[in-house]
């Protein structure tokens, strides 16, 4: 077997087990895949494996490392043109931030890979972006901003055929509903709580319906973790119980993050049932799992869940103790989120400074070095651009320029070039486009011009630059340009225009110099 097809199967076992819920195992072979894959230098493969990676570490809670891969994922996606995957690279980068508390950004990210998905054309990456940007939005408590981004996310993703997708997009169409009973529970609107949790539950079930279908467990299981709590902030405790039996029943891990969550849920579930002692049980494992993983997050939960059930317990010596450990750990994630956003913010500036750095690098490889002007290959992207379209076509030779590099030196002649490029850049920067060929060839493209209005242009540039004052440069210097000129009212093909105007170009110099010529026969514009 070669090391390609090792790769590709652990790659493929990778996406396997992320399909079943195995998160864990699903990073285990990613990495396997991507080590075989730096081996042999393969950069489709490299960014695939880096992106797989990082929605492992999503899934599992690793932030900075999933932020790592998914930076380097994106700049793989990014040098390899492919915008489907740049757009969920972009969307899962935009969860991962939103975990560590980058809101904004995660948010600017996600509408970026909104953007991106629709210009590629890839139903399953819009509605990953769209969940991303949907969820983005219902943190930074925009929710009614979120649920049309989610409902279409659901949409999109049920008529592509994407099962995993659509039952994705339901858990968090129902994690949305949920926000809008917190905002009515804060305003102490009972009925209107009651509503979108009733909503929330009922969208969330069909995302439980959705993912087992299709056998996403960890999706499903996160749908019946979020159901049950729901359920039980409705007070409807036997149905939160019945869906965390399912979870608890369900095959394989689905990490620690998740397990944690259960366990939060079955103490809430518990608690409101009067079962204190078995509240006790949930919340106490939840602490310690949360402590074993070292996970902040879940460790300020879980305390303050199993302060409230010492609290009910009548225990308040017990529950002053985790009150204060609540405010310890809060003090120290304060402390850890100001880390991890500082290292997001390094992430996010390195490679700020690496785009700006190949947009820099983009411009100047269509830039001349001497003059900064657009140099042929940008005058090549031009004329790809005019196909079709009808233009004027002026080549510029400066005259006798050897003579002005052999009299006055190499330094005069490059600030003669200089000059003349920024007074044909002034001239048709409203009218058309101007470059360097090479040397002191100068070429002007005019569309939309007919060829009597293409030669009053032309000459005009021409006498402009007959006219310049060279005074400051040298004493006694003088440059003027022989220029051919040819439309495409004369040949449709542009390789017969350049001929055409190069032609015409030596019979102005043929012709003395300093002078237009725009036909094949003798007539010319000529200084008199």
């Amino acid at each position: 077997m070669s090391d390609q097809r090792f790769f590709g199967d652990d790659l493929a076992q990778s996406f396997s087990l992320m399909d079943r819920g195995d998160c864990a195992g699903a990073l285990s072979f990613a990495k396997s895949a991507y080590l075989s894959a730096q081996q042999q230098g393969e950069p489709s493969t490299l960014a695939r494996c880096m992106s797989q990676m990082a929605w492992c570490c999503m899934r599992l809670g690793d932030v900075e490392v999933g932020l790592e891969c998914a930076v380097a994922a994106r700049r793989l996606w990014s040098k390899l043109d492919d915008t489907a995957e740049l757009a969920r690279i972009k969307a899962i980068e935009a969860f991962l931030l939103l975990d560590i508390g980058l809101s904004d950004d995660a948010f600017d990210l996600a509408s970026l890979a909104v953007a991106t998905a629709e210009s590629s054309n890839d139903a399953p990456a819009l509605a990953f972006a769209l969940n991303a940007k949907g969820v983005t939005l219902a943190v930074c408590r925009q929710v009614s901003m979120a649920v049309p981004l989610l409902e279409r996310s659901t949409a999109v993703a049920a008529s592509a055929g994407n099962a995993g997708l659509h039952a994705f997009g339901l858990l968090n169409l129902g994690f949305c509903y949920s926000k809008r009973a917190e905002e009515a529970e804060a305003a102490e609107d009972t009925s209107a709580t009651t509503h979108w949790l009733d909503r929330a539950i009922r969208i969330t079930d069909e995302a439980i319906s959705a993912a087992e279908a299709c056998g996403d467990l960890w999706t499903l299981r996160v749908a019946l973790g979020n159901c049950a709590e729901y359920s039980a902030l409705k007070g409807d405790v036997d149905a939160a119980m019945q869906r965390l039996e399912r979870s608890a029943a369900l095959p394989g891990e689905g990490g620690a993050s998740l397990r944690i969550h259960y366990l939060y849920t079955l103490a809430t579930a518990r608690l409101r049932s009067g079962d204190l002692s078995g509240a006790l049980e949930a919340a106490q494992q939840s602490l310690d799992l949360a402590d074993e993983t070292g996970q902040i997050d879940h460790q300020l939960n879980a305390a303050a869940q199993l302060g409230r059930v010492h609290e009910a317990l009548g225990q308040f010596e017990l529950a002053l103790a985790l009150q204060k450990r609540f405010h310890a750990l809060y003090v120290r994630q304060s402390g850890e989120t100001t880390q991890r956003l500082a290292k997001a913010a390094e992430l996010r500036a390195e490679t700020s400074q690496l785009r700006a750095r190949a947009s820099a690098l983009a411009a100047e490889a269509l830039l001349d070095a001497l003059t900064g002007m657009p140099n042929r290959r940008s005058f090549e992207r031009m004329v790809e651009d005019l196909a079709g379209s009808d233009y004027a076509l002026a080549i510029f030779d400066l005259d006798h320029f050897k003579a002005v590099n052999d009299q006055y030196s190499h330094l005069v002649g490059d600030d003669v070039l200089r000059r003349v490029s920024r007074t044909l850049g002034a001239h048709v920067a409203d009218l058309g486009f101007a470059a360097r060929l090479g040397g002191e060839e100068f070429v002007v493209i005019l569309p939309r011009h007919d060829t009597q209005d293409a030669i009053a242009i032309v000459e005009d540039l021409r006498l402009a630059l007959q006219d310049i004052d060279w005074s400051d440069i040298a004493p006694g210097l003088r440059a003027t340009a022989s220029i051919g000129l040819c439309s495409t009212a004369e040949a449709r093909h542009h390789d017969e225009i350049m001929v055409r105007a190069d032609q015409r170009l030596y019979a102005a110099k043929h012709g003395g110099r300093n002078r237009t010529v725009w036909r094949d026969t003798d007539q010319r514009r000529q200084a008199g």
